[in-house]
């Protein structure tokens, strides 16, 4: 899917040939073994949004709309978009946002990128969710005023670290999950967030608005840089602790296991560069030794996180029967048997999310430390966990907000058991289908989780 928000950040001869590019500067290493010119990776950017034709959910999965600006649909909607805004704003609110904090500041702080973001936001989710195309081109179209309307404020200093500019790429970022099917466009805003947030410092970030923002971003921020092998700023001390010095009743569970999450991306960081040619052993030896050092350092807060957890919370789930939905295996004895026999039902979506993002956290540590096949009976049980929390996740009751939880948990259990168990791996491949095609949750970019 073209024209929407971001760009790939991949070199020219990797982007031509739809292949991943490594990133490497100054040339990527698909482009060193070919021996091709290589103009290096492109800097990460919001590009303005284009008028092309974007992929909207319908009652065919292959249905398309083309977005016009000038369309007749949108010219009435203008016409009636008091009434019709407040509908849309109150919808978005409603199924989109249910549950979450929000965000109050003083009347007499401008709002008024963020209120054009939230707008094309609320326009373009009630009209995917309605199958009205009509709609839906009129919030592309708002879309593209407000990616205009956060570059010239870029283009200010004073205006680029205000919190408007700050909640609006945050909203521009859930706009481009929800309608972009790319790999990289998700990817390009939370980047592009991380930026802002480092412009601002965390001792900015202590207010409570500009806390629950952050608190918003920083698992797609992490997940971002584990998929560009780059490090991140959350991870960072001062990060993980200035912005909760005032409110030290949000340093719950799920805030605690981001922390240990954010120090993964580094680990793949620091890999590639044992990997770069050394002068001597010695470094090379030493190198490996840092690594590994922290990968057990980051193993071991998994297991002090799953030891406190454990002590702390009774009776999270329950079990049920699992649905016949279940994917079906050979047993030892070559006889068809359901993957699992029974499904979780959590206490609330909180801890659900809990239980799912430490088990795909783990399978990612422990697949990092492939040497050790002790290991393995371990990542296939946390895959195990994982898929039989699906379910519970993609409920009607939060849609949306379950999905989205639930995308590196299902990437990482596809690592863990989809690749060797074709059938379960088949069941993963599905619901992220049904999660992009709005069937179970709407969020587009899960078309491409397994691809990253």
């Amino acid at each position: 899917m073209v024209g929407i928000g971001g760009r790939s950040k991949a070199c020219d001869n990797c982007r031509q040939r739809r292949v991943k590019c490594d990133l490497t500067r100054p040339a990527c290493l698909r482009c060193r073994k070919r021996r091709l010119q290589c103009g290096g990776p492109q800097d990460i950017a919001i590009i303005p949004y284009k008028d092309q034709s974007h992929a909207v959910v319908s009652s065919s999965n292959t249905e398309r709309t083309s977005v016009m600006n000038n369309s007749p649909c949108c010219r009435v909607a203008t016409t009636l978009s008091i009434p019709h805004d407040a509908v849309y704003i109150s919808y978005t609110h409603t199924h989109l946002l249910d549950g979450n904090e929000a965000i109050v500041l003083r009347p007499s702080i401008d709002r008024s990128i963020t209120s054009e973001c939230f707008l094309a936001l609320s326009t373009t989710y009630f009209g995917i969710k309605h199958r009205q195309k009509w709609i839906v081109t009129c919030g592309l179209s708002r879309y593209g005023g407000a990616i205009r309307s956060v570059h010239e404020a870029l283009a200010k200093d004073d205006a680029s670290r205000s919190f408007d500019v700050l909640e609006a790429v945050m909203i521009m970022a859930v706009i481009e999950g929800l309608i972009s099917e790319r790999e990289d466009g998700w990817i390009n805003h939370a980047r592009g967030l991380e930026k802002l947030l480092e412009r601002q410092g965390p001792q900015r970030m202590t207010s409570l608005p500009s806390l629950v923002v952050l608190e918003r971003c920083r698992a797609t921020m992490i997940f971002a840089a584990i998929v560009l092998r780059k490090t991140t700023i959350v991870a960072k001390p001062e990060w993980k602790a200035l912005p909760w010095v005032q409110y030290p009743g949000r340093l719950h569970s799920l805030k605690r296991l981001i922390d240990i999450l954010a120090d993964c991306p580094e680990l793949f960081v620091l890999r590639e560069r044992t990997e770069q040619p050394l002068k001597t052993l010695d470094d090379h030896q030493s190198q490996m030794q840092t690594l590994l050092s922290k990968t057990q350092a980051v193993l071991n807060g998994l297991h002090h996180w799953e030891h406190g957890w454990r002590y702390g919370v009774n009776d999270a789930y329950t079990e049920v029967e699992a649905p016949e939905t279940t994917p079906v295996v050979l047993d030892r004895h070559g006889m068809p048997t359901p993957a699992w026999s029974t499904i979780f039902r959590y206490k609330s979506l909180y801890h659900a999310s809990c239980l799912t993002i430490y088990h795909a956290t783990l399978i990612l540590v422990l697949r990092f430390l492939d040497g050790l096949n002790v290991a393995l009976h371990q990542i296939r049980n946390a895959g195990l966990i994982i898929c039989r929390s699906v379910d519970y996740h993609l409920t009607q009751t939060w849609t949306e907000v379950g999905a989205v939880n639930l995308l590196f948990p299902l990437r990482m259990a596809f690592e863990a058991m989809g690749r060797e168990a074709p059938a379960i791996g088949t069941w993963l491949r599905t619901a992220l289908d049904d999660i992009s095609a709005g069937r179970r949750g709407l969020w587009k970019s899960a078309k491409a989780v397994l691809e990253l």
